[in-house]
């Protein structure tokens, strides 16, 4: 692997005191494009979600993540996983391909490939290729995406501390994705387009001794929107909670603590793994005065591994509410992990962020 970008802020070369400002600037500690390139962490993953809409009418959610961790020297494990919802006929995919593939000691981004299977960053973009051997027809997508805007960096650094039990991670997102591709199923091949979100997340997170309600949300007045809760899975003790609002005018506002709230109503349990998630969402910010419900189009969207032993729910949802009394809409994805009890079978080292 690459050797990491240093997180020292530079030393100013002069010793004049500066004037005192009311709004301090966080200093980065995520540096682009540098931390696109993969880092020598535990874990790593690229993660991308979207809406996608075919030439007959046809809507789909997909969501397609690769995870990287450290391996023997010379070779690098890696994990890929997709999903796809097809929402008009109410049917839901989940795939995965693992992997050990070479080091690669001058990667600029995620580049992984594997089983047919693509994610790829390119000088405009990034391109995916994934697959489902589900039923007597396989569903295969190829898709490129472009960003439309600026990446946040979380926390105003791109450093996010989810409490002592959890961990931090670096942590920058692409809030606004262009996406076109194509999608090829039992009625042939036809071209898709649509929004998209990316993440992009590294450190020496607790992943297998935590878990979280995470969503993203894209309104359609141009605002985006990330939220995240973290919990112990023993009794879904409270860890900590963060999140990004970002205005249509690019403006940024950081969230933490009880600034966000995420809290699941009804329930549906999978019949594949039993496991009980929760279903529909009262999202609240409250530095915004948003109030959001949060409606998934498919309840089946369990992402169940095999490779990991362990599910998590991965959906896209529609989003209705209100910031400061006045109406919002929009759409979005909801992550849930923890909810597994198989996940508290495996242990992870003590969570201190390396870059």
């Amino acid at each position: 692997m690459p050797t990491a970008i240093p997180t020292q802020t530079p030393v100013p070369t002069s010793t004049a005191k500066p004037a005192p400002t009311q709004t301090p600037t966080p200093q980065p500690l995520v540096f682009l494009p540098a931390d696109e390139a993969p880092h020598d962490a535990p874990i790593e993953w690229w993660y991308f979600n979207g809406m996608l809409r075919d030439d007959v009418g046809g809507e789909y959610g997909y969501h397609f993540v690769t995870f990287q961790t450290e391996g023997a020297p010379g070779v690098v494990p890696h994990l890929l996983q997709a999903t796809l919802g097809d929402h008009g006929r109410g049917v839901h995919y989940a795939a995965e391909r693992g992997a050990l593939l070479p080091e690669q000691p001058d990667a600029r981004s995620v580049d992984a490939e594997t089983g047919g299977w693509l994610m790829r960053a390119g000088p405009k973009g990034y391109d995916m290729r994934f697959h489902f051997d589900e039923g007597e027809v396989p569903v295969a997508l190829e898709l490129r995406a472009v960003p439309r805007r600026d990446p946040v960096l979380h926390g105003g650094t791109g450093l996010v501390h989810m409490g002592a039990e959890a961990g931090s991670t670096y942590y920058y997102s692409r809030t606004r994705l262009h996406v076109t591709g194509w999608i090829e199923d039992a009625e042939g091949r036809r071209p898709v387009t649509g929004p998209g979100w990316m993440d992009h997340q590294w450190g020496e997170i607790a992943s297998r001794r935590i878990g979280w309600d995470w969503a993203s949300v894209q309104f359609d007045d141009g605002a985006d929107l990330m939220v995240a809760v973290v919990w112990h899975p023993d009794g879904r003790r409270h860890l900590s909670g963060h999140g990004t609002y970002l205005e249509p005018d690019g403006t940024v506002k950081y969230l933490e603590g009880d600034d966000v709230s995420i809290n699941g109503h009804g329930s549906w349990t999978s019949p594949e793994t039993g496991v009980e998630y929760p279903m529909g969402w009262q999202v609240g910010v409250a530095p915004m005065g948003l109030e959001l419900e949060l409606t998934p189009y498919l309840e089946q969207a369990e992402s169940a591994s095999g490779i990991l032993g362990v599910s998590y729910w991965e959906g896209a949802v529609s989003v209705e509410g209100r910031r400061g009394g006045e109406p919002v809409s929009g759409w979005g994805f909801v992550e849930l992990v923890g909810y597994d009890p198989r996940q508290l079978e495996v242990t992870t080292p003590s969570p201190t962020p390396e870059r």
